[in-house]
């Protein structure tokens, strides 16, 4: 008999500070994706950033002011958005503040925090 693999990703027991302050940073990583849940503080902006990954985001709460190729969107609470690898993009949370869950793909490395 084999033991039954844990597949559960337990966010509040692998929150730490992330990588902007204001922002509490979960992630976990596999072979082909690495994941992550952040929450931001209100008004946190994170700043211009770009990584080889794709970024996929879907806002679980509060909302965000994405900008990305000259384009800015405003997303609230069921809202995702997909980022190019390589994309510059930055990010406010609005005034109630943002959870958000994303995926990469290729994963991005533990000590990448955004």
């Amino acid at each position: 008999m084999t033991a039954a693999l844990d597949t559960r990703v337990r966010w509040d027991e692998l929150a730490r500070p992330g990588p902007v302050a204001g922002v509490e940073a979960a992630t976990v990583h596999g072979a082909r994706l690495s994941a992550a849940r952040y929450v931001l503080e209100p008004n946190v902006v994170v700043p211009e950033h770009a990584h080889a990954s794709e970024e996929f985001g879907h806002v679980l709460a509060g909302s965000l002011e994405l900008r990305c190729a000259g384009a800015v969107e405003r997303l609230g609470p069921g809202d995702a958005f997909l980022v190019p690898g390589d994309t510059p993009h930055a990010a406010t949370a609005g005034p109630d503040g943002c959870e958000l869950l994303e995926c990469y793909a290729p994963p991005r490395g533990p000590k990448e925090g955004r």
